[in-house]
């Protein structure tokens, strides 16, 4: 298969230039793996930690304690709303409107933004048409009666619904962790692209000292070749050190490259 291939062209130092003759789909490919090899790391860590958090219900309820004064006959438990009663309640904190006990979809086409409460999910919409939906209230590892919030007072209040803010928060945890691994990938990917666009313009300042020299877009190849090994390195040092895995990819690729140039590429230009 071209990809082992390609991993050994990514050592073969002495024959870097004869290898950029391969053919560009391939090599892209290969430029995805290398890149998604070196990620892997930093993603396994946004999952672990349930990628970045909204903040914006949590920080809410910090910067000031809701003044509700919900239904006593209202719980979450056993990952599930439960309510003795069909009414539906409705409150507003900052921007957003909290709907408990809701009975069906109707209220995602709301034109505001809201957090439905409903039997054995909870949903959240951006008033916008985009929502997101987290089941089973996995949010909530413990029971929570609205009665205890609204008999609590004053620090053991606003502790309370600082939990309650960070469980409702918890509970979009795949749609969270979903959205962080396409934002990291897509992001590192663009940078990565561009690296190699900018490797490949330094390489061919090297042409003014040959007669004859490789294409801008072999030139490209040779440097998605010298990801090959840095890609290894970074995803080894990332299980130490996520955040230092990119320095390490980058900065091997670097390496390799002017060792190449610097080495071969006299023995190979005229």
């Amino acid at each position: 298969m071209f990809i082992i291939r390609f991993f050994k062209h990514s050592v073969d130092y002495p024959n870097y230039f004869e290898h950029t003759k391969e053919k560009g789909w391939k090599v892209f490919i290969f430029f995805i793996l290398v890149s998604l090899i070196s990620l892997f790391p930093m993603n396994l860590l946004i999952v672990q930690e349930d990628g970045w958090k909204l903040d914006f219900i949590e920080q809410s309820f910090i910067a000031e304690t809701p003044d509700w004064q919900l239904p006593d006959d209202c719980r979450i438990t056993a990952n599930q709303f439960v309510c003795d009663t069909d009414t539906v309640y409705v409150y507003e904190h900052g921007d957003i409107k909290y709907i408990f006990n809701a009975k069906s979809d109707e209220y995602q086409d709301s034109n505001e933004k809201s957090i439905i409460f409903m039997a054995n999910k909870i949903v959240y919409t951006n008033g916008e048409g985009a929502y997101m939906t987290g089941y089973d209230y996995n949010g909530f590892d413990e029971s929570l009666s609205f009665r205890s919030l609204n008999l609590a007072t004053g620090e053991d209040r606003d502790q309370m619904y600082e939990a309650f803010g960070a469980s409702i928060e918890t509970s979009f945890g795949n749609y969270i962790i979903l959205y962080t691994l396409l934002v990291n990938i897509g992001t590192s990917i663009g940078l990565y692209a561009f690296f190699v666009l900018v490797m490949s313009l330094v390489i061919q300042l090297f042409r003014f000292g040959y007669s004859s020299f490789i294409t801008f877009r072999q030139t490209m190849k040779m440097v998605v070749f010298a990801m090959g090994l840095p890609s290894i390195i970074s995803f080894i040092v990332g299980f130490i050190e996520p955040t230092f895995a990119p320095v390490i990819f980058q900065f091997g690729i670097g390496i390799i490259l002017m060792v190449v140039m610097l080495k071969y590429g006299k023995k190979t230009f005229k």
